[in-house]
């Protein structure tokens, strides 16, 4: 079953590993979404706060800036809007996904990526996403 999203979104890909970045992008691409890439930290959140993407997809670790910094920085900024955040990292240890959630991600996903079901999970961050009203504040 596939699960398809009403419209295509906005994905920002924050990752350093060329080859990574390249297939996450392919997929998503190939699924109908566009795709923001940035090959570290620094340049992801610059492309976020200026670029207001749908979904971030981002590496824990990376140069310049890493991950968590990352996220600190989105939810830390008033012109940021909430949107999902998605920590894809090769970062399983017991601990690192709680890690990633304290700091403000949404979700963690564990690479290698399995590019069968890759694009069916982001769709689903989407999807529930776009059905939970935003908080007021």
């Amino acid at each position: 079953m596939t699960i398809t999203t009403t419209h295509p979104a906005t994905v920002l890909v924050i990752e350093d590993d060329d080859a990574s970045r390249m297939l996450v992008t392919y997929l998503l691409e190939a699924a109908g979404h566009r795709v923001l890439a940035a090959e570290n930290g620094a340049v992801g959140l610059d492309l976020a706060l200026a670029e207001g993407p749908d979904i971030v997809l981002c590496d824990l670790q990376m140069p310049v800036m890493n991950g968590y910094e990352v996220a600190r920085g989105l939810r830390s900024s008033p012109r940021w809007r909430v949107v999902p955040l998605v920590a894809v990292t090769a970062f399983s240890m017991p601990g690192d996904r709680e890690k990633a959630l304290e700091v403000g991600f949404n979700e963690h996903l564990s690479k290698p990526i399995t590019p069968e079901t890759f694009v069916q999970q982001i769709e689903a961050f989407l999807a529930s996403a776009r059905q939970t009203p935003p908080q007021s504040g």
